[in-house]
Formats: structure tokens, sequence, C-alpha cells
């Protein structure tokens, strides 16, 4: 009985240690349609096979910062040392960009307004390998992403200027480390 009781007290203890040992996190460099980066997630492991997290990371789109923040979840097979994963992602592109807008109006002056086009939510889809060996290791992958970017609709001339969502892909190749 005694056993039993110091095993229920060490439990909590005994599970919080085998959750270290099945997750981890992948700090790596990326590029991102031609486009250098970098990113950073920690997966939460449920156990060998399955795991979720969370991520960030800094690259460019179209010459200007983006921010994608996304849930990462990962299913592994572990041979040894090796674990080759699919991963996939669903998050929101922190994306932000002011244009202008040029048109002449109704006294026949040029004029121009701003307007913003923003990130939407995205998902991703990949694959990747890592090598354990020990805590730390390394890691490669491929992920595909849809991205949408939506504009903020405005006035000119007493009218209503809207564009549609703008929807472009991206492949995004990262290597770096597990810890």
């Amino acid at each position: 009985m005694k056993k039993l009781i110091i095993i229920l007290l060490f439990f909590p203890l005994m599970s919080s240690a085998q959750w270290k040992n099945l997750s981890r996190g992948y700090a790596y460099v990326m590029l991102h349609q031609a486009k250098f980066g970098g990113g950073i997630t920690y997966d939460y492991g449920f156990n060998p096979y399955l795991a979720a997290g969370l991520g960030v990371e800094l690259t460019s789109f179209e010459d200007n910062l983006m921010i994608p923040t996304f849930v990462d979840v990962k299913v592994r097979y572990p041979f040894g040392k090796l674990e080759p994963y699919i991963v996939g992602q669903f998050g929101y592109n922190n994306y932000r960009v002011t244009y202008q807008y040029h048109y002449t109006d109704v006294n026949g002056n040029p004029t121009f307004t701003n307007y913003q086009k923003t990130g939407r939510v995205f998902y991703g889809v990949g694959a990747g390998i890592s090598y354990l060996f020990g805590k730390v290791g390394v890691f490669a992958s491929y992920t595909f992403r849809p991205y949408t970017y939506q504009f903020a609709s405005f006035t000119a001339n007493n009218q209503v200027v809207s564009f549609p969502d703008d929807k472009t892909t991206a492949n995004l190749i990262s290597a770096g480390i597990v810890f």
C-alpha cells in the first residue's frame, strides 16, 4: 500500500518528465519565396507520435515584414535517432502594408488616398526529418502555404473602391536545430 501511495504521489513528476522527453523545440532559418527568414516553434509531445504547439516566424513578402504566428501539429514516426514527420499549420499572417490609390477628384485635380493590404488566416502542410544526437539535434523540412491578403475598402469621388482578396502560395524550406 505504501508503494502505491508513493507511486501516486510521484506520478505527476514522472509524467512531467515524460512529456519533456517527447516535446521538441525547433529554431531555424528558412527560405521563404527566395527570401531568408527565421522562426521558432515549440511542440508539446502527447506521445512519441503526436505533438502540437505554437510557432512564430520573421520573414518578408514583397519586400515588407511579415510575422506569421501559428499552431503547429506534427505526426512523427521515430526510428531510433531519426524522426521523420508530417506537419500541419494553421495561423494568422501578421502583415500590413500601406499603398496609395491615385485618382482625379470631381474638380479634375489629381489626388490620392491611402489604403492597406493586410494578412489573414493561413494553413500549411509539409514534411521534414530530424536527427537527434541526444537532447539536441538537427532538422530540415519543406512546407507549402497558401496565404490570403485582404485590402481595406475606401471612398474616392464619393464611391466605394474595393479590391478582391490577393491569394498567393509560398514554399518554405527550413533547417535548424532541435532542442
